[in-house]
């Protein structure tokens, strides 16, 4: 089948019909047995007679966008500009006292405020209609009903708030098998909504006398608003979605946003476990694409064997062995145990070794790396594992203040210089140890082979591909290791680029698309996180019956719950990508449409425009920032506190930006707090204009 996006459509509603949901029949039971108090049913259309197949209403524009780009029209951004040009015109009507817009007045926006799409305008209005009458499927549960109803002689109507013209909205019905009601109220038609209450009086005056049950799912406008207006009404929330804009509706959220929906729309996924479900809809995207970069890459460099670097890495490691890559490659493989602390205190050995002084990058290493908001000195020390009564402490109280006060951070500077002078001489046995016994680890490993070797990390900033660099030099050996990496970015990556080997970034990369960086820093410690491995950190090497093995950090306990998510998250993940592999369909989607675009538009979709759940889900994940995973913290912060000096640190511990925002926006934090409200704001500056607006609500 050729893969284009109305074959896609096809597809995906072809898996509609064969995987729907049985009928919910408490649901049904519960109206059937409401309905005999009533002359008059009505129905909302939208998410309760019929749904779109994608996620969001909006990623319609998206589909859009696509076909009209494999028509061979130039249209890349059309999206966007179909959603900002309804804001527009909802703007302009609103300035009129106008409740609604139709279709007609977005395109006419369209057409003035982005004059570049201006000879695809009817052609793209066209599709947008046939896309809405072609591709949306029933609600089997008030189809049914709407029959039942019929039987029983009772008035049918519909009620709708939708800018689409009453044309296409009856094709609409009569595609998902509704064609007899007795009157369709549309706000396109009337220029009334649902939403400011004013629809409802026209049906009023149509049905004087008349008991009136209206069923929607809009809890605001088709629950309390008609209530208001003396109309009893049953809440049908089995097909709400929360809308999206992290992936800013561009045409690589497809596969996720159908996939989405259809998890939502059929009985196929039985467990609906958050981190089960999340592992199927989004986790299987950028594992899975990776897999498929990894193997292009590999062999286009011609790799004789590729190290899978722990923690991080291990997952991908399994997954790569298990659906047999190496033959695909024809390359070895294996699992790499290493941490950021081993190989940084041998680099600071080899540097003291060769300069007798540490480099400004071990400094920071040491220092900044590890030092979070709220230590205190004595916990800054006792991290570095320096016995407090080594040191000259009136010296150091001079110098940085009483152990147990608070780190302060004005003098990080002053404390690098203090480590690099001061502390070196007890912090040196320490970096020997770790390096003559990861030496022979290794060494037993192949690290010092002349193969043409690559190591395979989450990446960011390279730092373990020129530990390991600078580890084989030091024994002789000059060839470069490569490095194959989720992301690569800020100065450091930059200038280790010059000095290691061939370094490439599947998703995310400062230097290819400096544009989507916000993108990777809201990403980072969420795959760090997800990307865990079933041991802890490691902390060194020992010898035990004539081979070096790891020592691993002590397990907390805090932690357990996390483990069992994780779980679950492989576990959903796994049942996708072994179909994948086989070239089997998942929810109607094959592999041929997932890839690296599609994958960054589901991280996208997920961090940076998350629902409430996830916001919920993934900001109780708890996050050590430090290099020896001594500390941890969760992705969002929720405590109840003042917004005072706290403010930035609140606002970035986490790591994801996007999640702690809406996390306040969502529980109304902002939502009067002019000060704040700037603050964030701020904050979004570099973002791309709707995801602030998106952000900031």
């Amino acid at each position: 089948m050729k893969k284009n996006i109305i074959n896609l459509l096809n597809v995906a509603k072809n898996y509609f019909f064969q995987n729907a949901k049985v009928y919910d029949d408490i649901y049904i039971e519960r109206v059937l047995k409401d309905i005999q108090h009533y002359e008059v049913i009505s129905f909302d259309i939208f998410d309760t007679i019929l749904t779109r197949l994608v996620e969001c209403p909006i990623d319609v524009f998206s589909i859009v966008e696509k076909y009209l780009i494999e028509k061979g029209y130039f249209c890349i951004g059309f999206a966007v500009a179909r959603f900002e040009s309804e804001k527009i015109a909802r703007d302009i009507a609103y300035q009129q006292n106008i409740e609604e817009v139709t279709l007609d007045n977005i395109y006419e926006q369209l057409k003035i405020n982005y004059p570049e799409y201006r000879g695809v305008i009817e052609e793209a209005k066209q599709t947008e209609i046939m896309i809405e009458i072609n591709y949306c499927v029933p609600s089997l549960d008030n189809l049914f009903l709407i029959n039942k109803i019929f039987e029983k002689n009772k008035k049918i109507i519909l009620v709708s708030d939708m800018y689409l013209d009453e044309e296409t909205i009856k094709k609409m019905l009569s595609k998902v098998g509704v064609s007899s009601f007795d009157k369709l109220y549309l706000s396109s038609n009337l220029l009334k909504t649902k939403n400011h209450g004013t629809i409802w009086q026209n049906v009023l005056d149509d049905y004087a006398n008349q008991k009136i049950l209206h069923i929607g799912d809009n809890y605001y406008s088709d629950v309390e608003v008609p209530k208001r207006n003396g109309i009893d009404t049953i809440w049908y929330n089995s097909l709400i979605t929360e809308r999206r804009l992290g992936g800013q509706l561009s045409t690589n959220i497809i596969p996720f946003s159908l996939i989405k929906k259809m998890i939502l729309l059929t009985d196929k996924v039985i467990s609906k476990d958050f981190w089960f479900v999340f592992g199927i809809s989004c986790g299987s995207f950028f594992i899975y694409s990776f897999l498929q970069w990894l193997n292009d890459h590999v062999r286009k460099n011609k790799i004789e064997h590729v190290y899978f670097c722990s923690r991080d890495a291990q997952i991908i490691y399994n997954l790569w062995k298990e659906f047999n890559f190496d033959k695909l490659c024809g390359v070895t493989s294996s699992y790499l145990y290493i941490s950021r602390l081993v190989l940084g205190y041998s680099q600071c050995y080899i540097e003291c070794q060769k300069h007798n002084k540490l480099s400004e990058a071990s400094l920071t290493f040491l220092s900044n790396h590890n030092i979070v908001e709220g230590q205190t000195n004595r916990d800054v020390l006792t991290r570095l594992k320096i016995n407090i009564s080594d040191i000259d402490v009136n010296n150091f109280v001079n110098k940085f203040g009483d152990l147990d006060s608070k780190f302060n951070f004005s003098l990080l500077d002053d404390f690098k210089f203090y480590l690099g002078h001061d502390l070196l001489p007890l912090l040196l046995p320490q970096f020997e140890e770790q390096y003559k016994n990861s030496y022979q680890y290794y060494d037993q490993e192949g690290i010092f082979s002349s193969k043409k070797i690559a190591i395979v990390d989450l990446g960011w900033s390279g730092t373990l591909q020129q530990a390991l660099t600078l580890f084989r030099e030091n024994h002789g050996i000059k060839e470069k290791i490569s490095g194959f990496y989720y992301g690569l970015h800020n100065g450091l990556a930059t200038g280790r680029i010059f000095y290691n080997g061939l370094m490439d970034a599947a998703f995310f990369s400062e230097f290819n698309d400096p544009n989507k960086i916000f993108l990777m820093k809201n990403s980072i410690n969420i795959l760090e996180n997800l990307h865990a491995a079933d041991h802890e950190s490691v902390i060194g090497f020992t010898e035990s019956m004539g081979k070096y093995i790891p020592i691993f950090k002590e397990k907390k306990d805090n932690l357990k719950e996390q483990v069992v998510n994780f779980k679950r998250f492989y576990k959903g993940l796994h049942s996708v990508i072994s179909k994948w592999v086989k070239n089997e369909d998942v929810f109607g989607i094959n592999s041929d449409y997932i890839n690296v675009n599609t994958a960054k538009g589901a991280l996208a979709q997920v961090i940076c425009s998350p629902t409430s759940l996830e916001v919920k889900e993934l900001g109780n994940i708890l996050h050590a920032p430090g290099y020896d995973h001594e500390m941890y913290f969760p992705l969002i912060w929720s405590n109840e506190e003042p917004w005072d000096e706290k403010i930035y640190p609140m606002i970035h511990r986490g790591g994801w930006l996007c999640g702690q925002l809406l996390y306040w926006k969502y529980n109304g934090y902002y939502s009067d707090n002019a000060h704040l409200y700037q603050i964030v704001s701020n904050e979004l500056s570099n973002y791309p204009r709707i995801l602030k607006n998106f952000i900031l609500g």
